[in-house]
């Protein structure tokens, strides 16, 4: 029997518009974490610069508010006037946070992780830190471009033709605690292989642990379950959509790639919600008209619950949904995302649009299908 209660378009009337869409318009990287013994939610991401599409690669802003009162936000620059690039959080309870992200001032791909905490109670941003990586040997080096595609190539990965020169993306996937205790995550680039990662010190170190053998573009998003490491991931640009898989061996072997049908290239998120995974993608929607390529189908979100890809959230939004987040609290599925009304109007600067074009967040709820 179909479900019923399918969420749509409709949850996105209550979205509240979270950074000002004026001197911070249309964001890119937006990553949430809670903190649960002050309630409170915070969201990193890059804000663009005033007038016109686009993320900015000079600036890390980190807003927090009461997950039940966004409108009651402070902001704050993690990083600024510097080339950094995709911030991802970890919540460290207590009201702190960690804050990573590229510094990309380098012209070659080894491009440096680092990471300030931030902690609410006093307002404090700590010195900027680097992640190190824990090599095979058990050295330590700082984590960069050169030490990621090295492990790739010694473990036989990373033999095909593009170049992979970009950034690590280290903001491209959800950092979530194992039953283990450990955190967990990706390293993914342009068209490379993603790399998993465990670390016990809060991602102050990390160590490889498996390959997901599929080519990526920047993004992956995994889970553990049941036994499994489910995961989704952007695909390069001759496929062009989104695909799922999961490894019932702790990655040493991978299941064929289902594709999402009209899926696009976008951020992919998967997250645990009701013990089953939940998983976002962005899908092509027909009512694109002149709109710039990079938004072709951005303004529409499905998500599917289980293993049987259940539809139960099917969103549109002529203001654009890009570069989703979705996090679960205590059994409610919260969702962020960027708006895109400038590059979706192609007028840069029209009045008609300024200020909305900004990061938003709405409760969708429990999205545990119901028959």
């Amino acid at each position: 029997m179909a479900n019923k209660n399918i969420k749509t378009s409709e949850v996105l009337e209550r979205s509240v518009q979270i950074s000002d869409g004026l001197t911070q318009t249309s964001a890119d990287g937006v990553n949430m974490a809670f903190d649960k013994k002050y309630g409170i939610m915070f969201c990193a991401y890059m804000p663009g610069f005033q007038g016109c599409y686009g993320e900015s690669r000079g600036r890390i802003s980190l807003t927090y508010f009461p997950a039940s009162q966004p409108t009651n936000s402070r902001t704050i620059d993690v990083v600024s006037g510097r080339n950094v690039y995709v911030p991802n959080i970890l919540g460290l309870g207590e009201g702190k946070v960690r804050v990573f992200y590229e510094d990309n001032s380098k012209a070659d791909c080894d491009h440096l992780v680092c990471y300030k905490d931030f902690d609410y109670l006093t307002g404090v941003l700590s010195e900027e830190k680097h992640v190190m990586l824990k090599k095979d040997d058990d050295t330590l080096v700082p984590l960069t471009g050169s030490e990621q595609f090295s492990y790739l190539e010694n473990n036989g990965f990373f033999n095909h033709k593009y170049v992979a020169t970009e950034q690590i993306a280290i903001g491209g996937h959800t950092i979530f605690k194992g039953e283990d205790g450990c955190h967990y995550g990706a390293i993914t680039s342009c068209f490379a292989e993603p790399i998993l990662y465990r670390s016990n010190d809060n991602l102050a170190t990390i160590e490889f642990f498996a390959v997901c053998p599929y080519t990526a573009q920047y993004e992956m998003d995994y889970k553990f379950l049941n036994g499994k490491i489910y995961a989704i991931f952007r695909t390069n640009k001759n496929i062009d959509a989104i695909g799922f898989t999961y490894s019932e061996d702790n990655g040493k072997s991978w299941s064929e790639p289902y594709f999402f049908k009209d899926s696009i290239q976008c951020r992919p998120r998967i997250i645990l919600h009701n013990n089953d995974i939940l998983m976002s993608y962005n899908y092509f929607n027909a009512d694109t008209k002149n709109r710039p390529a990079i938004q072709q189908g951005r303004t529409s979100v499905r998500m599917v619950y289980g293993e049987s890809l259940e539809l139960v959230c099917d969103l549109y939004s002529k203001c654009g949904i890009v570069n989703v987040c979705i996090i679960d609290i205590l059994g409610d599925v919260y969702f962020a995302y960027s708006t895109s009304e400038l590059a979706l109007e192609y007028q840069n600067g029209n009045p008609a649009v300024r200020g909305k074009d900004a990061v938003r967040y709405v409760k969708l709820g429990d999205l545990t299908p119901k028959f």
